[in-house]
């Protein structure tokens, strides 16, 4: 008996393949993808990592601007920080 699930899943490919072909949007959308590719185009769309990058990058700058602006602020806020290292060193030391 030969093994038939092999070429049983590219038959099952090929099929799906050419029935999504049969819209005329997705024929559209493939042509231009691969004129794209051969053109060296990268996509419009804005990728999940660039997107990451700027939702960091605004953040860091809202962080810059409130010590900026609030230089008290950023004194209490290490003073915190001091009080709680040392509450824990004294832990572990005690």
């Amino acid at each position: 008996m030969q093994n038939k699930l092999i070429p049983g899943i590219l038959l099952g490919a090929v099929i799906g393949g050419t029935i999504t072909l049969a819209d005329k949007s997705t024929r559209q959308s493939l042509k231009q993808s691969i004129k794209d590719a051969k053109e060296g185009n990268r996509s419009q769309k804005p990728s999940k990592i660039g997107n990451i990058k700027d939702e960091i990058l605004y953040w860091k700058d809202a962080v810059e601007e409130i010590r900026r602006n609030n230089p008290e602020l950023e004194r209490s806020l290490k003073d915190a920080k001091e009080t709680f290292v040392e509450r824990k060193n004294n832990r572990l030391n005690g």
